[in-house]
This record gives C-alpha cells, structure tokens and sequence, in this order.
C-alpha cells in the first residue's frame, strides 16, 4: 500500500472515530476502528481525545437540567393552536389518466 493510500486510509479512520466512541458503528466499521487502532498509536491517542470530548459534552449537557413544566406546556399550547389554526388539507382523487400519463413520461426519460 502506498504512503498516499495509507493516508486515505487513516483519514477515513479518523472520520469514524467519533461515530466509534458513541458505539454506533455496524461491526464491520468498528472492527476495523479497532484494528487501525491497535497499530497506529497517534491515531489511538486522537480517538482518545474523542471520547474525552464526548464525555466533557455529555458531562455539560446533563448539567443544563430540563426545560420548566412551564415551558413545556407554552411549546404544547403553540403547537396546539397552531394546528387549529392550521387548515385541513383536501386530498384530491387521483386523475388515473394524468397518473398514468406521467408515469409513462418519466419511463420514457429513463
């Protein structure tokens, strides 16, 4: 493998490692984390400093608390009056002529 090949390689790697730190990788992807890992040790300390970010983030969100009971029910009531508010849409029927039309143009520009 050539020097630019391993670099596209590592690159890729290293755009994974946040998705790896969360655990959200499919086995393939992250057995292959793994391995880059294990043989490269600036590439494990970068993905160290991952999860350290992570962590960090998590730490300071869950020190921000939840929105007030009051907040949520001024979000649900501006939901709900907007719905009213909203109208109902009217579902045509569908032409089958123009339906059938279309779904030949679109066939024909393939």
């Amino acid at each position: 493998m050539t020097v630019t090949n391993k670099q596209l390689g590592r690159h890729k790697i290293e755009k994974l490692l946040p998705w790896h730190a969360t655990g959200t990788l499919n086995r393939r992807d992250a057995d292959r984390v793994e391995q880059a890992l294990a043989g490269d040790r600036e590439l494990a300390r970068h993905y160290e400093l991952v999860r350290q970010e992570l962590a960090e983030t998590t730490r300071l969100n869950e020190t921000l608390g939840a929105p007030s009971a009051r907040a949520m029910e001024k979000l649900f009531a501006a939901i709900n009056a907007e719905e009213a508010r909203a109208p109902r849409q009217r579902r045509r029927p569908i032409n089958r002529t123009r339906f059938l039309n279309s779904a030949r143009d679109r066939a024909a520009d393939r």
